[in-house]
């Protein structure tokens, strides 16, 4: 698709008088409608009733981003940016929808792209009308909504942050001086004004149009640099995906610079072709995993660039020959020093670890994966006054980056049927935990449950241990020590949202799980009548 399509895409419906709201579904079907898991419960209720009223996989992920922009915005808010996976079952084809939040002109904030980013997906994947999918998200803004677990979390941490400016402060700290938590009403009438008039003119309007102008002038008077030119010039990218073949599953993911999938991909590729986890012995399936992470995120921190860009092509990394001589020097019965790499890994820094995740199936078999970030929790902590829009980061290599993001989807190398997407937060360690769901669940035949459930561990390259969690099974530790590997724990090592069909979604009872990790408070719901 050339840039003017993809323009076409991305102002879609911002003419057209949009039809009242409608209710979208009750919730309650006959046979399977669909299946929708992300960290956010009220975005996932809204997402549900989109396919319970026969909306496509893409119309839920968008109405569910827009509902997590007023329910979560610490990470999901307008002014963030993201990476998609879109699966159209009918062409078998899969999309791969870009948007990550970069640096304005100067430096100094990053810009908003997830509009833009949505309307792209809905123009591609959808068939409800835009506005439909906006009223749930512009009414919870307008009229209040009970904060969640998810965001009472996220408000606690960031508390220094959002006192410190008036107008976040305004939103999310009370009268008496407390932060907002669990229960209480949030309400964020200049933010449902802004999702009101994009839904009513079409995503241009926050960048050409008269949202743009809403924004443009409430940055000058906070002193921030926000032009209509770069508002105008703020696109998203849509490609193609980077591919592996694992076993009988064409997996899918995002390219840079959403880095996250290339780690995703050639740890995969390893563990599926160049060595063969599932036939690996139970005591050496750790050490196989802890070895390819250690190797591929050593390699990442010579080939990645400040930007998010690589320095190879993405098909030279994943090639089997690259592969084969990254892994030359595994043994099956010992640790790897991780300074014997040829180059060794280069020295860790600190990266952003705030991200939300939605994914979505429909009941014809298509599939949605996106992650969101605002490069940072609650972004760059300033807020446009009034406008309720956080304005995002600027990323840079100060823990405050969006390369981290990379859903995962997969379907039949056969047939093309949907099978398995997943997207996980957590920063550098989002690409290891996507990869294990996988691994348990598709290649090792664990429940998706199970598959989320269990302990994780990840190899960072530097420094040269294992991290585990404490949940993590004993003979897993006992196993990776006596083949020489170094361990320290860690509390949590990403949250992965995921769904999985084993046998596709082509029947009435398919067997459809999906999951939300205990290790957040999220929600998962498969939509599956008598």
């Amino acid at each position: 698709m050339g840039l003017a399509g993809a323009l076409a895409g991305l102002t879609a419906c911002a003419s057209d008088t949009p039809p009242p709201p409608t209710g979208f579904g009750s919730g309650s079907v006959g046979g399977f409608a669909g299946a929708v898991a992300a960290d956010e419960p009220r975005a996932v209720l809204v997402a549900r009733d989109v396919l319970s009223g026969g909306g496509s996989a893409g119309d839920a992920a968008v109405a569910a981003y827009f509902t997590m922009a007023v329910t979560l915005p610490s990470n999901a808010g307008l002014g963030g940016g993201g990476a998609c996976l879109a699966n159209d079952a009918k062409k078998k084809s899969v999309d791969a929808i870009v948007f990550l939040p970069l640096a304005s002109p100067d430096g100094q904030i990053g810009l908003p792209v997830n509009v833009r980013g949505m309307a792209l997906l809905q123009a591609r994947h959808g068939s409800m009308h835009w506005a439909e999918l906006l009223a749930p998200a512009g009414d919870l803004a307008l009229h209040g909504t009970a904060i969640s677990r998810a965001l009472a979390r996220e408000i606690i941490t960031a508390g220094d942050k959002l006192r410190a400016d008036p107008e976040l402060a305004r939103v999310f700290v009370a009268p008496d001086g407390h932060l907002l938590g669990e229960g209480e009403n949030l309400v964020q009438p200049e933010l449902g004004s802004i999702i009101g008039q994009i839904a009513t003119r079409g995503a241009g309007d926050l960048y050409v149009g008269g949202v743009a102008q809403r924004l443009v002038a409430s940055a000058e008077t906070a002193g921030l640099p926000l032009s209509i030119e770069t508002l105008r010039n703020t696109l998203p990218q849509l490609g193609d995906p980077l591919t592996i073949e694992a076993g009988n599953e064409a997996v899918y993911f995002t390219p840079p610079p959403a880095d996250g999938g290339l780690v995703a991909a050639q740890i995969l590729a390893l563990l599926t072709e160049t060595k063969d986890w599932g036939d690996a012995s139970a005591s050496e399936r750790p050490h196989l995993l802890a070895e390819a992470s250690m190797r591929v995120l050593g390699e990442r921190s010579h080939w990645q660039q400040p930007g998010g860009a690589a320095t190879s092509a993405p098909a030279d990394l994943l090639a089997e020959s690259h592969l084969s001589d990254l892994m030359n020097s595994y043994s099956s019965d010992h640790a790897t020093p991780a300074a014997s790499l040829n180059p060794p890994p280069g020295p860790p820094h600190a990266e952003n670890p705030w991200a939300a995740s939605i994914v979505t199936v429909d009941k014809q078999g298509n599939a949605v994966a996106c992650n969101f970030t605002m490069n940072d929790l609650f972004g760059s902590g300033r807020m446009l006054p009034g406008t309720g829009v956080i304005l995002s980061a600027a990323p840079n290599q100060t823990g405050q980056d969006p390369f981290n993001l990379g859903p995962i989807l997969a379907t039949s190398g056969g047939n093309g049927a949907f099978h398995f997407a997943a997207a996980a937060s957590g920063g550098v360690t989002a690409p290891t935990a996507v990869a294990q769901v996988f691994l348990n669940s598709l290649v090792g035949q664990q429940s998706l449950e199970s598959a989320v459930i269990a302990g994780r561990i990840h190899h960072n390259g530097q420094p040269d241990v294992v991290f585990h969690e404490p949940n993590t099974d004993p003979a897993t530790l006992q196993s990776l020590t006596a083949q020489g590997h170094a361990l320290q724990q860690a509390v949590i090592l990403g949250r992965v949202q995921a769904i999985w069909c084993p046998r596709g979604v082509a029947n009435e009872r398919t067997g459809c799980e999906a999951k939300a990790d205990p290790r957040g408070d999220g929600l998962a719901i498969v939509l599956q009548g008598q």
